[in-house]
């Protein structure tokens, strides 16, 4: 019977024991962050509507809405008035916001119902900030937030506290 002499691991493959404990080191390292970037490539989305399409910036000429020749009917919102105008919408996560530039922004309370009351159902937030026409101001003027624990509140940023009114 002949004996096959056996040859040790490092004879084989060049490696002791300490060259296998750091390659299988960096193997986990690798495997770690390829599991990371898969895990981070599509945030998890909570809300009721949109779960799947993460957040989603809207321009008001790229809005949603009816054809230019159709007018908007009762449960549409209309995005440009005589006296204010949508400048910027986004959603995420169940919230909607709506950013409003007005020639008078005492008009905040008709802005936000008008543009709230036809898709308050769709969303767990509302929020329109309202800016004075032309004003670039990082602050604005006034917010409108509605939830449906809460209803309406508006926040005046000239008075500290805000009203609420439902």
């Amino acid at each position: 019977m002949t004996l096959i002499p056996r040859t040790p691991a490092r004879a084989r493959f060049g490696l002791g024991l300490r060259g296998w404990f750091r390659l299988g080191l960096a193997g986990c390292a690798v495997y770690l962050l390829v599991l990371n970037w898969n895990l981070r490539r599509a945030p998890a989305e909570t809300g009721p509507r949109d779960a799947g399409r993460g957040l989603e910036v809207v321009t008001v000429d790229a809005a949603p809405g009816p054809p230019p020749d159709r007018a908007a009917g009762p449960d549409e919102p209309s995005l440009v008035n005589d006296g204010w105008y949508v400048r910027n919408m986004a959603t995420a996560h169940g919230a909607f916001v709506i950013e409003v530039e007005a020639e008078d922004p005492e008009q905040t309370d008709t802005i936000a119902r008008a543009l709230i009351e036809p898709i308050k159902d769709d969303y767990a937030e509302v929020l329109v900030y309202v800016n004075r026409m032309g004003d670039d101001a990082d602050l604005p003027a006034r917010r409108v937030q509605w939830t449906p624990r809460d209803g309406y509140v508006e926040l005046n940023y000239d008075r500290p506290a805000p009203e609420t009114r439902r």
